[in-house]
């Protein structure tokens, strides 16, 4: 046989490889095979026996890409943060804001409604037959109403605070989570947050103390600026301080190491820190300011329809629901302006750190997930069993109030 006619030598097989699509240059490398089948990671390449079985290659992964950390943002732009994390959060925040205003109405609602039948029958008392009854049962009565009051109001703003944390910092590493999420997750961390506010309040009220015996005897009769210069010191002392909340929440430590932590990291961005701190500081100015302004437009509202305690039985009740309806909006907003004031904290923590362990305890195959019940713990619930009897002694502490309130 001539040597032209010969067999070409063998070449050893070529490795298998994704197919390529009609039309497309097959990739001159192994390093533009990710363009072609993402989200496939390329393995790093082996080298094989001539005579070794290549198996097929592997179905390609659908698995959803992992979000990209956030990028930290600057002391200027950090309020632009906040507001856009705040705008993505809407509708948890808003079906969040719900439920804290259900809390507020079920535990405050009595007593406002208490005192406004108070109010009511004074038109027909006098002064000394409403303040014999307040020192008979009626006093019991609104004493018990207003101590339900304090109560889940106290109970309202720490679970704000942890619910905001919880679904801001999820929507900012880019895994949210729903609000029965947020609020397991508030009711694992709620000792620890009080504890954490506890420690933290220490220095920030002996600083403000001190500053204010300083304000009183050197300039008088300004309150004004008082407050603003109050809420400076507070910024400024609780600037190291200002990741406790979420170091805990998102974190998953205890106080201790929260505060720890959070020297760290004010230690990375001093001046972000103490905008955090400045949102604390006024966030309870902001709180007053908005009950205050709810107030005022309830008063016109009330004197615009003609409602006032004598404006008879129909306007009695219309009164009494429209007082109803704002105790729940003045619930709903407390959750508002919280998460008003913790979005900055939240975005600075989680694009410094990075850190959202804490919340999955509570994702779906976490040993909290609310959607699972668990041996050896609860059923996740709502409301809890203490907060309907809570719920309960109102409705009891309102109709014992009407029984006994002068006639």
């Amino acid at each position: 046989m001539s040597e032209s006619n010969a067999d070409p030598p063998l070449e050893p097989d070529e490795p298998a490889g994704p197919p390529v699509p009609e039309g497309a240059t097959k990739p001159s490398s192994p390093a533009e095979l990710p363009n072609l089948v993402e989200p496939l990671v390329p393995a790093e390449p082996r080298v094989q026996p001539a005579d070794a079985q290549v198996a097929p290659a592997p179905p390609p992964s659908r698995t959803a890409p992992v979000p990209p950390d956030p990028t930290v943002p600057s002391a200027r732009r950090l309020i632009g943060a906040s507001f856009d994390l705040l705008s993505k959060s809407s509708d948890e925040m808003r079906r969040a804001s719900f439920y804290i205003g259900a809390v507020v109405f079920g535990t405050a609602g009595g007593y406002a409604i208490a005192a406004w039948a108070l109010e009511v029958a004074g038109t027909h008392s006098t002064i000394d037959e409403i303040e014999a009854a307040l020192a008979g049962s009626l006093g019991g009565w609104m004493a018990l109403l207003g101590l339900l009051a304090i109560i889940g109001i106290l109970v309202a703003t720490v679970e704000s605070r942890a619910m905001a944390v919880a679904l801001l910092g999820a929507r900012s590493s880019g895994r949210s989570i729903g609000v029965r999420a947020a609020l397991a997750r508030s009711r694992a961390t709620f000792w620890r947050i009080v504890l954490g506010a506890f420690l933290v309040a220490i220095p920030i009220g002996f600083a403000q103390g001190l500053a204010t015996v300083v304000l009183t005897a050197t300039i008088p009769n300004a309150t004004e600026l008082s407050f603003g210069l109050l809420a400076l010191v507070g910024a400024l002392v609780g600037a190291p301080f200002a990741y406790v909340l979420t170091g805990i929440v998102l974190g998953d430590v205890d106080p201790f190491e929260a505060l720890r932590r959070s020297f760290s990291v004010f230690g990375a961005r001093k001046g972000a820190a103490v905008l955090v701190a400045l949102f604390e500081s006024v966030a309870q100015l902001l709180i007053l300011l908005g009950v205050s302004a709810g107030l005022d437009l309830a008063l016109r509202v009330f004197a615009g329809l003609g409602l006032s305690v004598d404006s008879g039985m129909a306007g009695i009740l219309l009164a009494t629901v429209m007082i109803a309806i704002g105790v729940f909006a003045a619930g709903t907003l407390v959750f508002t302006v919280t998460a008003l004031s913790i979005a900055p904290q939240v975005v600075m923590f989680v694009a410094l750190t990075h850190a959202t362990f804490g919340l999955d305890h509570v994702r779906p195959g976490g040993d909290r997930d609310p959607a699972v019940r668990t041996r050896g713990q609860p059923r996740f619930r709502r409301f809890t069993r203490p907060m309907l009897i809570g719920f309960v002694l109102a409705g009891v502490g309102v109709l014992g109030a009407l029984t006994v309130l002068p006639s």
